[in-house]
């Protein structure tokens, strides 16, 4: 298993909604894909790019079948969406058997970075390792917390971002 991360900026507020209702959509189609687990949207607290991030659980192999990019995988779905990608940023990475399903009440911080503990105050962050797609980070360490967690954390703090969800976790039927 794999964990698949898709970041992006988008630069065109008017494009928004329909953006966010087609990615949703779209959650929903990769769901019926062999070789995708789990899938789940947020969206970043504060505006430093990128601003929203979908996680995905995979087989690795999923992104040569037939299936996957007969079904807009690669981007191939999202092409009329370019002209707002300001960021558009994948990686895949290793470590981790599933995502962690973030409930709606909690939030996803990520810190990138080329240690191989991370921690900030006092979260200790699970480590995943780049191995895949743009490789914009060495590691990259997860964590899911509570509101009441993000009390002293900064997103200033080089390579840290913190993420809301948008949706809940999905798995397929």
């Amino acid at each position: 298993m794999s964990i698949y991360m898709v970041q992006h900026s988008f630069s065109k507020p008017e494009w928004l909604q329909e953006w966010n209702d087609w990615y949703a959509n779209n959650l929903k189609v990769f769901m019926t894909i062999p070789g995708i687990f789990t899938a789940q949207r947020f969206q970043a607290l504060h505006g430093s790019p990128p601003r929203f991030m979908a996680v995905y659980t995979v087989d690795p192999n999923v992104f040569e079948s037939k299936i996957y990019l007969d079904n807009g995988g690669g981007g191939k779905a999202s092409e009329r969406f370019r002209p707002a990608y300001s960021v558009w940023i994948r990686n895949l990475f290793e470590g981790l058997g599933e995502v962690p399903a973030v409930a709606l009440d909690q939030y996803l911080v990520i810190k990138d970075g080329a240690d191989e503990a991370m921690h900030v105050n006092d979260l200790e962050f699970q480590v995943l390792k780049t191995t895949g797609f743009h490789q914009t980070t060495p590691k990259r360490g997860i964590k899911v917390v509570a509101e009441t967690q993000l009390n002293g954390l900064s997103q200033q703090e080089e390579g840290l971002t913190i993420y809301r969800p948008i949706t809940a976790q999905m798995k397929p039927h």
